[in-house]
């Protein structure tokens, strides 16, 4: 048991590592969580995230360091991952069958190996491949299905098989697939594509990657919009009021056991959208505008511009981005002109409730940057954050501007992909 302890603490600590908050408590917490639901993989799996997960959006994470950690061995030369592995000691993931031996691995015959199967016996592998499936809802199970399979081709199975590399490929193989594989996909493959889609840099995006992140975006969707809410019902609670806690505590002996609290109005906040759709930005902005629009609920007043070099209101038709007026989309940037459009304009669109949401690379094709008017613009406004999707190394190079930017906005914050450009629009509030 000593040995799956520290296993489990070096589990623990690699979560740690990748940012999701974990107190000794809850650790402590998933020691005893293992110990009632035991070593199989999956009930492991799931009694570890009911201790170690509070928020849903550490579920990927979760999911793929507990893969790394618990992956299964790799099968020794000449070994077989047959059918019924899938249902043994460890579940939908593999582990000893009865009929193996102590080392968990299976040495086919000669005989078998030589003779055909009967026609009877491929029903029953492909039945059971069909019971198996609904009940793989992560990445593991799917990959474990892939690694039996392709351990089974193997033919004379004098390579050895390596399960790492399957699951790459797995990914891989999801990433490729075509946007409607992840309606009517397995859960396994929708999650996967899923995580993998939200992983990829907007640099790399095509039409194909747009078109499945636009399929994708319905889960980012909900979950963005709770997050939010959870935001700003915790922001709504008002500030302890020192004096009536005080007056309080007399009638208890002067003992702090009843916190009063101030009245204080729920937050009624306005976002105002800046995102810029010129060349390789065109994928970033689309995708944030949509990922913004579903969580307008949660604000007084939602608004969306789009520009290249003047502004345009933006709105969504059919789910195309649809613009008033229309952009020449083979304009030069321009964001200084912007700027001053939106000072025009700063009376109707921007109050001390608003948020600034701006999204964009700061490339103003050496035309004037007038960071001075954004200056201004935040005065008068509550806050102004700056989602950049172009990596750091390339800031303040050729026609970028961004570091006078940067000097006049709240937050500076990349949003590379859609995980980053959903944990930045998580910072409004």
């Amino acid at each position: 048991m000593s040995g799956l302890r520290a296993a489990l603490l070096d589990f623990i600590a690699d979560l740690r590592t990748a940012g999701v908050r974990i107190s000794i408590a809850e650790s402590l917490d998933a020691m005893h969580a293992v110990a009632a639901a035991g070593i199989e993989r999956v009930p492991m799996r799931e009694a570890l995230a009911a201790a170690l997960i509070k928020d849903e959006a550490d579920r990927p994470i979760f999911d793929e360091i507990f893969i790394r950690r618990f992956a299964p061995p790799p099968l020794p030369a000449g070994a077989r991952r047959g059918p019924a592995r899938r249902s043994g000691t460890f579940g939908a993931a593999g582990g000893p069958n009865p009929s193996e031996s102590a080392s968990g691995a299976k040495t086919a015959s000669p005989e078998s190996e030589n003779e055909p199967a009967p026609a009877t016996r491929q029903p029953q592998a492909t039945d059971s491949r069909a019971k198996a499936s609904p009940s793989r809802n992560s990445l593991d199970g799917a990959s474990a299905e892939r690694d039996s399979e392709l351990a089974a081709r193997s033919g004379d199975g004098s390579s050895e098989y390596d399960p790492a590399s399957a699951r790459e490929s797995d990914l891989k193989r999801s990433y490729d697939a075509p946007s409607h594989d992840l309606a009517g996909g397995s859960e396994a493959a929708r999650a996967a594509a899923l995580r993998a889609i939200e992983q990829t840099p907007f640099s790399r995006y095509s039409d194909l990657e747009y078109e499945t992140a636009r399929d994708a975006l319905a889960i980012l969707k909900r979950r963005f919009r709770a997050r939010l809410a959870r935001r700003l019902k915790l922001a709504a609670a008002g500030r302890i009021d020192l004096r009536r806690t005080l007056r309080a505590a007399i009638q208890h002996g002067g003992s702090l056991g009843e916190l009063r609290f101030r009245a204080r109005r729920p937050r009624h906040l306005e976002l105002l959208i800046l995102a810029d759709i010129s060349g390789s930005m065109k994928y970033a902005s689309a995708l944030m505008l949509k990922l913004a629009a579903g969580a307008a609920g949660a604000f007084r007043r939602a608004r969306s511009f789009v520009y290249i070099d003047r502004l345009a209101e933006a709105g969504f038709e059919h789910g195309r981005l649809v613009m008033t007026p229309p952009l020449d989309l083979y304009a030069r940037s321009d964001f200084g002109r912007v700027l001053a459009e939106l000072t025009a304009r700063r009376a109707e669109l921007i109050s001390r409730a608003t948020v600034i949401v701006i999204m964009g690379d700061g490339r103003n094709n050496r035309r004037p940057a007038r960071a001075n008017l954004l200056r201004d613009l935040g005065l008068h406004a509550r806050s102004i954050l700056w989602l950049n999707p172009e990596a750091p190394e390339r800031w303040n190079t050729g026609d970028s501007a961004i570091g006078q930017y940067a000097r006049a906005v709240d937050a500076m914050l990349l949003a590379r992909n859609l995980r980053e450009v959903e944990e930045g629009l998580s910072r409004i509030g």
